[in-house]
């Protein structure tokens, strides 16, 4: 049962991948609503990390936001669809970059590229590669082993995978001047983890990217990233500060946190607000903020 919805999903995908742009993101949008009925736990989820980021919106304004974000989602499935099937140089036309010239500088010296789950994050890779070539994707394999290979097969075009785990691995590419991609912004629990301001609340935030900058000698750059209203991609390469990495964790966590958080607000809704950002407390007791009746 298993492999038949995995394998009816990716036939899906395929279907999308022939979509173009104006009819690609109104069927997306359609798909977001499809699931906004349908994952009642996700959709919660949702909800709960809007209300706890934007208390300044009142009820209405966080239930549309919610309702935003699953639309921009069910988009996200579709730049999924077009990153993996079509030509690789798709995007070439459909993005502006600046900063481009911060990759450039670091010529020698490998790049950790930090990059949050916005809601099209399987279309950064194209848009990556557009600017700087190949490069690396650090991911966590997935369990299904049908999934996984699609995956890899479709980020494999643009990029090579690593495990994101395997911080030996990533730190010899690093060292080999290789732009390596990492996305930062998840909950992993408490262990090789601070906790620094996010929204105005604590959250549990990774230490990982701090510790291979100082081991590799690496660059450290966040890309800020979001499609406008006439969809094209707007990509800006930031590089974080000049004494990053700090010996204070805490404060390599904040800063890292304070530009993922400067760059959804711009945007909220092309973010991924459905896994548990806040799901470990600063004080290690039980979680409750996703216990849902």
């Amino acid at each position: 049962m298993g492999f038949s919805i995995a394998a009816l999903g990716l036939g899906l995908v395929r279907l999308l991948a022939a979509l173009p742009p104006p009819l690609g993101i109104a069927v997306g949008r359609l798909i977001g609503i499809f699931l906004y009925y349908k994952a009642t736990n996700r959709r919660l989820i949702c909800a709960r990390n809007i209300n706890l980021c934007f208390p300044n919106l009142d009820e209405q304004q966080q239930n549309m936001l919610v309702k935003q974000s699953f639309q921009q989602n069910g988009i996200g499935l579709v730049e999924t669809a077009w990153a993996w099937h079509k030509p690789t140089n798709f995007i070439h036309n459909r993005y502006c970059v600046k900063g481009a010239e911060y990759l450039q500088q670091a010529s020698g010296k490998g790049i950790l590229l930090l990059c949050p789950h916005y809601s099209m994050l399987d279309l950064v890779a194209p848009l990556i590669h557009a600017v700087s070539g190949s490069f690396i994707i650090s991911y966590r394999p997935n369990d299904s082993k049908l999934f996984d290979k699609a995956v890899r097969r479709g980020r494999g075009r643009y990029a090579k995978l690593v495990d994101v785990r395997a911080l030996r691995n990533i730190t010899k590419y690093l060292k080999d001047g290789e732009i390596v991609w990492f996305g930062p912004d998840q909950d992993m629990g408490p262990n090789g983890s601070v906790f620094a301001s996010f929204f105005g609340r604590l959250a549990c935030t990774v230490t990982t990217p701090a510790r291979l900058t100082r081991i590799s000698g690496a660059k450290a750059i966040f890309l800020d990233l979001y499609r406008d209203k006439s969809g094209i991609y707007q990509m800006q390469f930031i590089p974080m500060s000049d004494d990053y990495p700090k010996e204070d964790e805490e404060e390599n966590a904040r800063e890292l946190n304070q530009k993922i958080e400067k760059a959804l607000r711009k945007n909220p809704s092309q973010y991924m607000w459905m896994h548990k950002r806040f799901k470990t407390n600063p004080d290690l007791t039980r979680q409750t903020l996703y216990q849902f009746d």
